[in-house]
């Protein structure tokens, strides 16, 4: 399995909506990594505190 690096995300979303600027789009990209990073870690926690684990 191929990892994706930033820089492909983005061009792959620059393709997909070509007004975007490009650094503009490497930013919304790397929220939406920061915020699914944040959701795994709270699930995880929240898993630990009802036994989960």
């Amino acid at each position: 399995m191929e990892t994706d690096t930033l820089d492909d995300l983005t061009a792959e979303l620059l393709r997909l909506a070509p007004g975007l600027d490009p650094a503009q789009a490497a930013a919304l990209l790397r929220r939406a990594y920061r915020a699914g990073l944040a959701d795994g870690r709270r699930e995880t926690a929240e898993s630990r505190e009802h036994g989960g684990w």
